[in-house]
């Protein structure tokens, strides 16, 4: 292709046909071992000057090579809008200007208020861009802002992928008209894949490329296409979109063998002609004219600041950010203040007379240099992966970023808040409530050692979501360095007789180094009775743990290099590992065909449950379809926000209503396609989510409705509706990645279509699958963002067949053609009709962008205009005729579908047409208001209402109202689902199986051979305590297994297709079996491998223990992430919680007060440590003190295992700790599950 500079052109086709792999390649942005032939090549247009940058340029691509001279500048915007949603538009345009540009800032500012004018951002040009938590700029808002970050670096040439996604009409409209502005004023030249553009969008290209599976269809001028195609024989119906038509020219429709021959056929014809054409007609640039004097190179993005330019910038954008986030910021030092006050409390002024004081005082130490920087080490890694790291990626994408400019500039803006005002809080808390010396040197030896040890965590996050930006592995990475670390620290096992072959790790962690700084200021030459210094207790406590005396500057020295060098190896791997556009391979399940089987082959559960459910014959489940009319009728919704402590002079909380609908009358017809319409914010999904009762108010955000629901002029609750109706929501995110479609499916109807047989469920399921046009991806896993599986067009109808399993009579569909190309869209939206047709069913979709063709094919339309006002009701051929009449007349070749949309949309771009346009609005508003006045859709008064009651409804409406499945069934179903899921998962089954045991391996390499002389005894109390480790453990194995089990149960928990105790047991039933192998394998390495008493009652007592407390574990992420559904905000919550815990087990502080043992009551570690540490010293455990530990007359001053449990007061009774735990462990399970109601069920938040 040759493109002029000044133009337009797309890349269109459907799924899968190549759109973004062509735009990365065209934009130089492959990777991932991929190649390719030919060659791009950038030639100055003869102008007859001087080449220079700014001049206009021309993209050539033929199959050749030439030398590079010059330099022309290219941007590339990706899908996803990656802005900061706590900056306006003006600060985002501003800061990408003094990243990108080395001007002056007149410059610059003249710059950001030019593009503001020419995107239409000048209304919203002080409004925060928002997120999904925030209410900012709207989607299309946000698209051309994402434009205006690129194009402040003023390039020649720019490359868009999907720009017009998730936009409605207008908005997509707006945007292309925008770039086809900016091309034609300034020369640049725009490059874009877009997959269902309208028509009048179509008009704006200057050049188009259809591609087919790769294949070009066609690929020239736009003003050529028509003609090409009539040329050989594809005439574009009238008041048709002309891309519509050619992509579903292009497209295989699979679902039949017999449509798919064809299709591919009419392909293969369409790419030979192609070809053909390409031979004779079309004739690229001659080699004469571009010469070696005329070639230019591309550079990618930008011209690079210097770096202490980058840091300047990067340092006041990260300052106004953190300031403005006041969650935050109120965060980060409410943290350190109360988990300073309960560790101080923990630890509170220990009796520094006896052996038990002198262990809590040491563990206060250990604690001091570990508690504080492990929970800022996931806050910061959470922080990062959720915000800053994203930024950063399309900043070092486009070129204005390098790494160390984004770790220097980070790190200056969070010195103050945290690594100083964090560390100065816990520090200034704990050290005078853990009763250390009142001794100005030391406490600033304290500050010191902590607050380096924060900076060294920093650095590690920085490392761990260096090497994945996900943060589940990045927070696993940032866990497993710091628990190998902190192992090495010489708290746990005596660093001076650690195994040789782990010995050498107190070198690399600093932990060894602070806490032995921390031992040293505190314990060198204290609790002295004698002038023999030897003979100091103090010194005695260094000897056991294996530190030198006075050691502070050397470590202290050591530490602030540490501190450093992690910073120095994440920005390393920054360096190497850049995160950009790459493909990912598709992954297929390997699961065998199943083949149908005959009711005598079913397994014998399956058909007893078939025997005792079989309660129709499949004859009468088939019979007559009724047809639903439904009418709506002055239906009102308004949202209350209460937004607490947000204006003190009018009190603690203020209240701000915001209108979505207002008086919507509406009917809705059976055997059709009925459509919600309307621009982004007009309440299309909120009417839907309304009728079918899935309004869910929050805390802060309450709904308040009226109106009525008819059926068939009866009067219906919200209850009864949601009972017959099947809603398909508009993401797809809840589909079980590891699933493939047709299991997918099956589990599906054995739960909705528990009274047919097996055979007659499978026989359903395949029907279905093939109308769906599923066929030839049946037995592919449906995959996630890091596995590929089927596209979103197959995913979107996957949605769709679960819901259609029940033959529902009423189906809502929210947005079923979002994101998804034209023929897909076509063949989704044909789907549907057909079910209208021949089934009589009842059908509203919400749509933002539907194709002309299929627009006169509605059966009813209902338009909503911005704030839920309606703009009309009725059919397609009553709304021309409407509209006509009130002057609008659609123009030939143009959508009337988006005619209509354009015409009830606010143009913001500029403060004319936004009057102008408001007027509009509000004449088409008014003149509707004004028909139903005089029309038969007005209200019916509420006395002459007829109303269901709740048994006369669902006796007439028994057929279709969905039955839940029964517990034994789903339970069944569940286990089944799960337990294919958990097993195709490996990170599931890692964090399963792998990582009990894997600490118990650890945890051997460092402790073993535990002996039995005096050092010993720090050692076994150390391996007791390292055992809390698994409460851990147990909240990293729900949330890598969870989440996602839990997101497909509510979907199904709002179709109510099963209840709570069903999801619930399923999931235990896989949980615990799992568990409990771990726990032996971890018990085989910490009791035979470590060297603890090698007695059956220890080794099954450390079972149990370890099992108990990964299941507690479990069952407070459980928790957490029913209250939570953002997993790293739930790990960083559990972590503290967790973190208390283990530091209350009572092994670390020998003295607690009473109010902390009676919250230690609910402690499972309190119990479990008691446990290991009572049965890891039996009374016949015979110790030596040739290495300490002797009293003045040579005897031991621990002879046997009784005697040190006694000095410490540490004997329980173990038959009764192992009796309570399994009651705390089932008091655990039960709040879990009562959480898990009360979300659903009775609160409903």
């Amino acid at each position: 292709m040759d493109l002029p500079s000044g133009s337009v052109m797309a890349v269109m086709g459907g799924s899968g046909s190549g759109k973004t792999t062509l735009l990365n390649v065209l934009a130089s942005k492959i990777s991932g071992g991929l190649t390719h032939n030919g060659s791009i090549r950038y030639v100055l247009e003869d102008t007859g000057s001087e080449p220079n940058e700014t001049e206009p340029k021309r993209a050539h691509l033929d199959g050749q090579d030439h030398p590079i001279q010059k330099h022309v500048i290219m941007a590339y915007l990706p899908q996803q809008d990656v802005l900061s949603p706590r900056l306006t538009c003006r600060e985002t345009l501003k800061f990408a200007a003094d990243l990108k540009l080395n001007s002056s800032e007149r410059t610059k500012k003249l710059m950001v208020e030019q593009l503001i004018e020419e995107l239409g951002l000048k209304d919203c040009a002080d409004t925060l861009v928002g997120d999904n938590s925030h209410r900012g700029l709207s989607g299309g808002e946000k698209r051309r802002l994402s434009i205006g970050t690129q194009m402040i670096s003023n390039p020649s040439i720019m490359f868009l992928d999907e720009p017009t996604t998730g936009l409605d009409a207008y908005s997509a409209f707006l945007v292309i008209k925008t770039l086809k502005k900016l091309a034609k004023e300034d020369g640049r030249t725009f490059i874009m894949s877009i997959h269902q553009p309208r028509s009048d969008i179509l008009f704006l290209l200057d050049q188009v490329c259809i591609l087919s599976k790769g294949n070009v269809v066609y690929c020239d001028k736009m003003d050529n296409t028509i003609p090409y195609f009539e040329s050989i024989g594809y005439h574009v119906p009238q008041l048709v979109n002309p891309a519509d038509y050619f992509i579903d020219l292009s497209s295989v429709d699979s679902r039949s063998d017999k449509e798919e021959a064809a299709t591919q056929s009419r392909l293969n014809s369409l790419i030979d002609h192609w070809h053909d054409y390409e031979r004779t007609h079309l004739q690229l640039q001659a080699e004469s004219y571009i010469s070696n004097a005329t070639e230019i190179q591309i550079q990618n993005m930008t011209t690079r600041l210097p770096f202490w330019k980058q840091v300047t910038v990067l340092t006041r954008r990260n300052f106004k950010l953190n300031f403005s986030d006041y969650v935050t910021l109120i965060s980060t030092f409410a943290e350190p203040l109360i988990i300073g006050t309960v560790c101080g409390w923990i630890y509170y002024k220990p009796d520094k007379s006896s052996i038990g004081g002198l262990r809590t005082t040491t563990a206060c130490l250990y604690a001091s240099t570990i508690l504080q920087c492990y929970l800022y080490l996931l806050f910061d890694t959470y922080r990062l992966c959720e915000q800053d790291i994203a930024l950063y990626d399309r900043e070092r994408a486009e070129g204005s970023v390098t790494p160390l400019a984004f770790i220097v500039a980070r790190k200056i803006s969070l010195f103050l808040s945290d690594d100083f005002a964090m560390t100065m809080i816990f520090v200034s808390i704990t050290y005078f409530m853990f009763g250390l010396e009142a001794d100005a040197r030391k406490f600033f030896y304290q500050f010191a050692v902590v607050f380096l040890c924060q900076l060294s965590c920093s650095g590690l996050s920085m490392l761990s979501v260096a090497v994945s930006r996900d943060f589940s592995k990045a927070s696993l990475v940032g866990n497993m360095t710091f628990t190998v670390l902190s192992m090495g620290c010489g708290f746990f096992v005596n660093a001076k007789v650690m195994p040789v072959y782990v010995r050498w790790i107190k070198y690399i962690a600093f932990t060894w180094y602070s806490f032995g700084t921390l031992m040293s200021s505190t314990f060198t030459n204290s609790y002295c009775t004698t002038d023999n210094l030897d003979e100091c207790l103090g010194n005695q406590i260094l000897e056991v743990y294996g530190f030198p005396r006075n050691w502070i500057t050397v470590p202290a020295v050591v530490l602030l290099c540490w501190s450093v060098g992690y910073f120095v190896v994440g920005a390393i791997i920054l360096y190497l590992h850049k995160i950009d556009i790459t493909l990912q391979n598709e992954v297929k399940s390997k699961q065998k065909k199943i083949k149908k089987k005959s009711p005598t082959g079913m397994k014998p559960e399956i058909q007893l449950l078939d025997d005792v459910y079989h309660q129709k014959d499949l004859e009468a489940e088939k019979g007559k379809n009724i047809h639903i009319t439904i009418k709506l009728e002055d239906i009102d919704l308004r949202v209350i926000f209460s937004a607490p402590f947000s204006n003190w002079k009018e009190g603690n909380f203020h209240h701000e209503t915001k209108e979505i609908l207002q008086s919507v009358n509406a009917i809705f017809k059976p055997g059709m396609i009925n459509a919600i319409m309307g621009p982004s914010g007009s309440g299309k999904s909120s009417l839907l989510n309304l009728i079918s009762g899935r309004l869910k108010s929050s805390v802060f955000a309450k709904f308040d409705t009226s109106g009525s629901i008819m059926f068939n002029d009866i009067q219906v609750s919200e209850l009864m509706f949601k009972n017959v109706c099947s809603y398909v929501s508009q993401d797809d995110d809840h589909l079980l990645a590891a699933l493939t479609v047709k299991e997918t499916l099956k589990y599906a109807a054995a739960l909705r279509l528990h009274h047919l047989t097996e055979a007659e469920r499978m026989e359903r399921t395949d029907n279905l699958i093939r109308s769906l046009g599923l066929k030839h991806c049946e037995n592919n896993i449906i995959g996630n963002e890091f596995v590929k599986g089927i596209s979103g067009g197959e995913k979107r109808r996957v949605t769709m067949g679960v819901q259609l399993l029940n033959d529902p009579p009423i189906l809502l569909l929210d947005e079923p053609t979002s994101g998804l190309d034209s023929f897909t869209s076509a063949t989704i939206l044909e789907i549907l009709e057909k079910l209208c047709r021949e089934q009589g069913k009842t059908i509203i979709i919400t749509i933002h962008q539907p194709r002309s063709e299929l627009f006169k094919r509605f059966g009813n339309v209902l338009l909503l205009a911005k704030s839920g006002r309606t703009a009309f009701n009725g059919s397609p051929d009553e709304m021309i005729a409407y509209f006509t009449e009130l002057g609008y007349n659609c123009p030939s070749f143009t959508n009337v579908a988006d005619f209509f949309l354009d015409l009830i949309s606010v143009n913001t771009q500029n403060e004319q047409n936004e009057i102008s346009s408001r007027a509009r609005v509000e004449k088409i508003l008014s003149a509707w208001k004004a028909n139903m006045d005089n029309e038969s859709l007005s209200p019916t008064p509420i006395s002459e209402k007829q109303q269901y009651s709740q048994e006369s409804f669902f006796t007439e409406y028994s057929e279709f109202v969905r039955k839940p499945a029964n517990l034994v069934l789903a339970y069944i179903v569940n286990v089944k689902r799960q337990f294919t899921t958990t097993r195709r998962s490996f990170d599931s089954l890692m964090a399963r199986i792998a990582q009990i045991p894997g600490l118990g391996v650890i945890f051997a390499l460092f402790f073993a051979p535990v002996k039995h002389n005096y050092t010993s005894i720090s050692n076994r109390l150390g391996l007791a305590q390292e055992s809390t480790a698994l409460y851990f453990v147990g909240m990293l194995g729900n949330l890598a297994c969870y989440p996602t089990e839990r997101d497909y149960f509510y979907e199904e928990y709002n179709d109510n297709v099963y209840g709570i105790a069903p999801f619930f047991l399923a999931y235990m039933t896989l949980e615990l079996p799992l568990s409990a192998l771990a726990s032996v394998l971890y018990a085989v390495f910490t009791v035979l491998a470590c060297g603890l008493p090698r007695t059956a009652g220890n080794f099954f007592a450390t079972v149990y223990c370890s099992f108990i407390v990964t299941c507690c574990g479990e069952a407070l992420g459980i928790m957490t992430n029913t209250f939570f559904e953002r997993p790293g905000f739930v790990v960083n919550c559990i972590s503290i919680i967790l973190s208390i815990g283990t530091q209350m087990s009572g092994l670390m502080s020998l003295g607690m007060s009473r109010v902390l043992k009676g919250f230690n009551y609910l402690n499972p570690v309190g119990y479990t440590s008691m446990i290991i540490i009572n049965f890891a010293f039996p009374g016949n455990l015979k110790l030596t003190c040739e290495d300490g530990g002797k009293n003045s007359d040579g005897t031991c001053e621990f002879a046997n295992g009784h005697d040190v449990l006694v000095s410490y007061g540490l004997v329980r009774n173990t038959q009764k700790y192992l009796g309570i735990i399994v009651c705390v462990a089932i008091i655990y399970r039960l709040i879990a599950f009562f959480i898990l109601k009360a979300k659903l069920e009775w609160i409903k938040w």
